[in-house]
Order: C-alpha cells, then structure tokens, then sequence
C-alpha cells in the first residue's frame, strides 16, 4: 500500500510523542525521507507516492514541509490535512525499526545522512539544480548500496 508522507510523518510525530520527544521539522523530513528510501530498497515499492526535492539543504517532501511548517521550528503535532490510518504491519515494522535506528539521532546528523556525496540529492542537485525532483530510482539505489555496505562491513 501507497501511503501520503503527511501519514508517514504523522507516525513519527505521534511515536516521538509517546516517548516525550519533540521532533524538528528537520528531523521529521529526515526521517519520512529515510523511511521511503528504506521501503524502496526493502519492498521494491514507495511508501508514499509525494514529490520529494532537492532543495538547498537536502531532500525535502513539500507537501510534509508545508503542512508541518505553520507549528514552527518543532512540530508541536500531527497535521489532520490527511486522513488517520493504521499501517500495514509489515509497514509498520519498518516505520518502527527507521525509529529505533534513526530517531534518537540529532537533526543535523540526520541531515549528514542524507547529504552524502554522490547520494540522492547530491545527484538530482548537480543535475536540476534547487528544488530538483529526487527520483525513486536514484533513492532506491542509494538505500541498495547502503545495505550492501552494511553486509560487507558484517562479513568482513
């Protein structure tokens, strides 16, 4: 199932709420970013079907971005411009492992994460420039490479 990023955002706003965390607004573009590059390269499929940006300071969703921006710096709840939903529990587990992995980490490391060289946004910024669309494609080659790294760093 296709889901809408405001969905997927507003299950990482209610789950940090339930920690007694506060989410940036950076965090929380991170962090849904992070989540469609991961379901990408784990289920051959988008977790949402929004645009996603290269904007100046990494991959931004805009439709998330506008939505969440009016609450200022940090994202004091979730937005109801989308409808509630329970999750597909194997999406759910996902969104759940993105949390455990990613969520305690600071904002701007999360925006390290993502501006790597040669990554995503690194790529779609050189070709289109600011507010170039990131294709799935390159997100999910990105993720592909990530995990292949990972299994070589385990085995070797």
């Amino acid at each position: 199932m296709t889901y809408d990023a405001r969905q997927v955002a507003n299950w990482f706003v209610t789950r940090a709420q339930r920690e007694g965390k506060v989410l940036s607004i950076m965090s929380l573009l991170k962090l849904t970013y992070i989540a469609h590059g991961w379901h990408l390269e784990t289920q051959n499929a988008p977790l949402f079907g929004n645009r996603i940006e290269a904007w100046q300071y990494g991959p931004v969703i805009p439709d998330v971005y506008n939505d969440f921006r009016r609450q200022g710096v940090d994202v004091t709840g979730t937005v109801n411009t989308v409808p509630q939903l329970v999750f597909d529990p194997a999406d759910e587990s996902l969104l759940d492992q993105v949390w455990n992995i990613y969520g305690k980490l600071p904002a701007f490391r999360l925006s390290d994460l993502t501006h790597v060289p040669g990554g995503p946004w690194d790529v779609a910024s050189k070709m289109g420039g600011h507010y170039a669309r990131i294709p799935d494609e390159l997100i999910k080659g990105h993720y592909a490479e990530l995990r292949k790294k990972a299994a070589a760093a385990a085995n070797g």
